[in-house]
């Protein structure tokens, strides 16, 4: 049985008013931009595990062909239905292209009832305090909790892939993440810095991982995840 694997372009914003709704799968969206949506819910075989991701630019393979992004990749992998739900520009506290930060990413996982809820950093908000962070991270994961208590939460640290040395908020944000999660119950991991330094896994904007790039991360959150005991 083929995996499923559903990306969902924004966000559903019917907290504020929006219910329009933009759902693509296996479709190019080369590069994609997020926008507001509301998701009107999908069935997932039986038996098989259903999963949110939620993130930003990166985790939705901005850039890249529709099915190049690792969340995608993983439910070819590991034959589960991954909702890709991601927002260009967006963070914990950064408002992203789609209209809000990543608490407002929420509500289109809703009717999708998921069995596991993975939550990443971002390096979208490199610009904001550290307290900022750890306010805004920790409100976001508890409402995540909240909404689906019976979800297993995986949260993973946040990417620095440009050439420049990291600044001090990828640390925080990575800090935020993982208190935030552990918190709840979650599970945290830390894959490192696999694309920092090379040029080849990162597309022309230093940034946005090319197809190769997002294997990487998918080899590496496989692996951080088989070591702590997490099943995918």
């Amino acid at each position: 049985m083929p995996a499923v694997a559903v990306t969902v372009t924004g966000l559903a914003l019917a907290l504020a008013g929006c219910s329009t709704m933009a759902a693509a799968e296996s479709r190019t969206t080369a590069p994609r931009t997020a926008s507001p949506s509301a998701n009107r819910g999908h069935v997932a075989p039986p038996g098989r595990q259903v999963i949110a991701a939620l993130g930003d630019s990166i985790m939705n393979g901005h850039g890249l062909q529709s099915g190049q992004d690792w969340p995608t990749l993983l439910a070819d992998d590991r034959d589960e239905t991954v909702y890709n739900v991601s927002c260009d520009g967006g963070g914990f506290v950064a408002v992203g292209d789609c209209g809000t930060d990543f608490a407002g990413l929420i509500p289109a996982a809703l009717h999708e009832h998921p069995d596991i809820v993975v939550v990443q950093g971002s390096d979208n908000d490199h610009a904001q305090s550290e307290s900022a962070l750890v306010a805004a991270t920790t409100a976001t994961v508890d409402e995540l909790h909240h909404e689906f208590p019976h979800a297993r939460i995986l949260g993973i640290n946040t990417l620095w892939n440009q050439p420049s040395a990291a600044p001090a908020e990828i640390a925080y944000s990575s800090a935020a993440v993982k208190q935030a999660v552990q918190g709840v119950g979650g599970t945290y991991i830390d894959i490192g810095q696999p694309l920092a330094g090379h040029s080849d896994l990162v597309q022309s904007d230093d940034e946005h991982p090319t197809a190769t790039g997002q294997r990487v991360l998918l080899g590496d959150v496989e692996a951080a995840c088989d070591a702590a005991g997490f099943a995918l």
